[in-house]
């Protein structure tokens, strides 16, 4: 294995050619847009950019926990969630571990295949897990190569979340799991860059035709299950590790009296989470892994999002209602902690009042 510093970096793209594989663009829109989102207070200007999406074939390559590969040569080529080209900074932060379990034997795959990862262990986020692996289904139909080979993830990830592979159409016989470390190898792999992410100049940047089409097909074949759903539901933090809301009990008893439900979307199968939302007309939501679930809500949903003070948010539900063109509103709540300064995964208490007046709006549509 060569020594970090000894690591070059490179594209993807001249990597496949130098190996002579075939290499797509997918998406190469560089247009940024100001999208202007509908709010139940007015307009909400959203800087966003429409992602480059790409995906190619490699040889005889090692990758790395959320979608890097490194061949033989010491050759880095980055494909990840912040931007699609890590820095060396960046590199050696989050990835030093893995060059050290280099030393351990590696589970050598010898099928083609096509990579999704996940994460396994502890590192279990839902909505990391939707915005940076799960599209990447779209981007293996779009090649042609979905069906064709096996869909590689990690073990260890949830069996719900395999449930949004399988409804997507891909067969438990098709999914092959390996261990997150020691990396495995691979003969031959199709990868896929991450689908959205938040790019270096502080744009949250979006595939919107992956977002579009995944979420037609797992709506309709949701339906098909479960042909309605609640018109008005609360999406909590209920047994969350941080970023609770301290007084969702009220929150909760407030919202039950005006009609709204709160499903338990823990462990549930893919296509009863999307029935949860599929209908429904008003959704409250603390940010966070269900926020994730409103992409699945119908395009004129109003959506009241409770968001910590010092959370910007693109990747959730203020990013998918600019895709989709979801009415959007947020409601800051306060930050709850012993810590100075505060930060984005404190807990948090929202003020009954703010939220009930967004309530009052949002029924007003």
């Amino acid at each position: 294995m060569a020594s970090l510093k000894s690591l070059k970096q490179t594209s993807l793209e001249a990597y496949c050619e130098e190996q002579g594989e075939k290499f797509y663009w997918i998406s190469n829109e560089q247009k940024v847009l100001d999208r202007t989102l509908k709010s139940l207070v007015g307009e909400v200007r959203f800087p966003s950019q429409i992602t480059s999406m790409y995906c190619g074939r490699v040889r005889d390559s090692v990758i790395f926990g959320k979608s890097y590969v490194i061949g033989e040569s010491g050759r880095a080529v980055f494909l990840n969630q912040s931007h699609r080209n890590y820095s060396r900074d960046e590199f050696s932060r989050y990835y030093f571990n893995d060059i050290v379990i280099e030393r351990l034997a590696r589970p050598l795959i010898e099928d083609e295949c096509c990579f999704l990862g996940g994460f396994s262990g502890q590192d279990r986020y839902f909505g990391h897990f939707i915005f940076e692996f799960l599209y990447r289904l779209v981007a293996f139909e779009m090649c042609g190569v979905l069906g064709k080979y096996p869909i590689v993830v990690f073990d260890e990830i949830p069996a719900s979340w395999m449930s949004f592979i399988e409804l997507y159409g891909v067969p438990r016989s098709m999914i092959i799991q390996v261990p997150q470390q020691p990396c495995p190898k691979f003969k031959a792999v199709w990868i896929a860059s991450c689908p959205n992410f938040l790019n270096s100049d502080s744009r949250y940047s979006f595939w919107d035709d992956g977002i579009h089409f995944l979420r037609k097909r797992l709506r309709e074949k949701a339906s098909k299950q479960f042909p309605s759903g609640p018109g008005r539901v609360f999406l909590g933090r209920k047994g969350a590790r941080h970023r609770r809301l301290v007084n969702e009990n009220l929150v909760w008893d407030f919202l039950s009296s005006h009609g709204f439900v709160y499903p338990d979307l823990t462990g549930e199968p893919a296509a009863e989470q999307i029935a949860a939302v599929a209908s429904a007309e008003i959704i409250v939501s603390v940010t966070g892994s269900n926020s994730s679930m409103t992409q699945f809500a119908p395009n004129n949903v109003s959506i009241i999002d409770i968001v910590p003070p010092k959370l910007g948010g693109g990747l959730g539900s203020l990013g998918f209602a600019a895709v989709i063109g979801q009415t959007y509103t947020r409601v800051e709540a306060n930050s709850v902690s012993s810590s100075a300064p505060s930060g984005i995964n404190d807990d948090i208490e929202v003020d009954l009042a703010i939220l009930s007046k967004a309530l009052e709006l949002a029924d007003k549509l």
